[in-house]
């Protein structure tokens, strides 16, 4: 005992040596009490809450110095906007994410207060700045140049922290998770949601990101990539390189750009299907979508344990009951492993501004489908949730129109195609 009292001294003087020498801990991450007890099903959501900064010159920009035009701060970053557009069409998402304990943090939770969403995903860190993205866009909403600091999403959204939230993940009926997650993040989610059978929805976010699918791409249910994503993904998980894009330089119609963008894409895509994912959402901007999975996936969550979520009623009573005449077949059937692609176009809109669009498309497939559609029309839903975002100055429309948007969605899917079936 009087030896151990004797060098009590010295061990405290080593331990004040120790803590300053070396680097700080991490910062502990309490158990969330509400995690620890049982939860409501609801779709979680991954990835990026960010403050984005539009800018829109009211004339041609001029190199090496600033030309009039109007600045405005918005509520950003991927997985956030398709959560605030998953809450809009009627679905609570529960959000996993994390900002700075500053102006910009406040900026990004006042939505999720407002809107009485619940905020216990989401880590306020202090002495971190929250994610920022500082877009300048030309007079027809096209993205000119951007600059993005997100860096606090991979430091701070870590396994540990994702972890906490098990049972939420555990009891959704599905997980979004975006490409602003670290590797080991994407990861040790995809590995909860699979423990539990819940299907994962992967949205690529850019094409230097997109790459992050490699270790995870057995995992995923759904991504939606655009045509430069498709293929970088498809190469991240072929190395070397063997799959390329050229875009089409001039075309009649918009059938002839169509059939190109097939012939373009398609090695990518089947190749895909190869490495274990179960459905690809091409989007091909104004030329609309593909759709590329096999005959006998099943999508979603044993409706039994997930149960179907809430979802916009009038859209629903809009919906119900209705499916083109036309459609050659419906997706998912079991006892086939044929290939399918089919390609959804889009609904002429007025563009404002380009820039929620992808992000609006992914909510509202993923509403529908928690709502119970079948995978045809939550992609007409998508398209029709993107229109109305294009058609807004904000990432995510105010409100959306339900009556709109089941029109729009009917229109898409009387205009389906099929292109593939082998």
């Amino acid at each position: 005992m009087a030896e151990a009292a004797a060098s009590s001294p010295a061990l405290r003087r080593m331990d004040s040596i120790r803590r300053h020498l070396l680097p700080a801990p991490p910062p502990v991450l309490h158990q969330n009490p509400s995690s620890a007890a049982g939860v409501e099903p609801s779709p979680v959501i991954i990835g990026g809450m960010v403050l984005d900064i539009h800018a829109k010159p009211s004339m041609l920009p001029q190199p090496g110095t600033t030309v009039p035009g109007m600045v405005k701060y918005i509520s950003g970053g991927v997985a956030r906007n398709i959560a605030e557009c998953i809450c809009k069409l009627g679905t609570r998402p529960f959000m996993i994410s994390v900002v700075g304990n500053d102006m910009a943090g406040d900026f990004l939770l006042k939505y999720w207060r407002s809107a009485g969403i619940c905020t216990d995903g989401i880590l306020q860190v202090n002495d971190v700045t929250t994610p920022i993205v500082s877009n300048v866009f030309d007079g027809s909403g096209e993205l000119i140049a951007g600059v993005a600091s997100v860096g606090a999403v991979e430091n701070f959204l870590s396994p540990s922290w994702i972890n906490q939230f098990r049972l939420h993940i555990s009891a959704a009926p599905l997980l979004m998770l975006d490409a602003n997650l670290s590797p080991r993040s994407l990861e040790g989610a995809c590995k909860i949601a699979h423990e539990s059978g819940v299907p994962v929805f992967f949205e690529p976010v850019s094409v230097v990101k997109s790459s992050r699918i490699a270790s995870i791409a057995k995992y995923i249910t759904y991504t939606s990539p655009n045509e430069i994503e498709l293929v970088a993904m498809a190469n991240a998980l072929s190395p070397p390189q063997k799959y390329n894009f050229v875009k089409m330089e001039q075309c009649k119609n918009k059938a002839e750009a169509v059939e190109y963008l097939f012939e373009m894409l398609s090695p990518s895509m089947f190749f895909l299907l190869k490495k274990g994912i179960k459905l690809l959402l091409v989007t091909l901007g104004s030329n609309g979508v593909f759709i590329c999975c096999k005959e006998s996936t099943s999508f979603m969550k044993d409706q039994q344990k997930s149960g179907i979520m809430p979802f916009s009623t009038q859209l629903l009573e809009k919906l119900e009951g209705w499916f083109p005449s036309n459609m050659i077949a419906n997706l998912p059937r079991e006892g086939s492993s044929r290939t399918f692609v089919f390609h959804l176009p889009v609904v002429s809109a007025s563009v404002v501004s380009l820039t929620g669009a992808g992000d609006c498309f992914v909510g509202g497939v993923i509403s529908a489908l928690c709502g119970g559609l079948d995978i045809m029309q939550c992609v007409a839903i998508g398209i029709a949730v993107a229109k109305a975002s294009v058609e807004s100055e904000a990432n995510i429309p105010d409100k959306f129109c339900t009556a709109s948007i089941a029109d729009d969605a009917k229109r898409t899917l009387l205009s389906a195609k099929r292109m593939w079936c082998k």
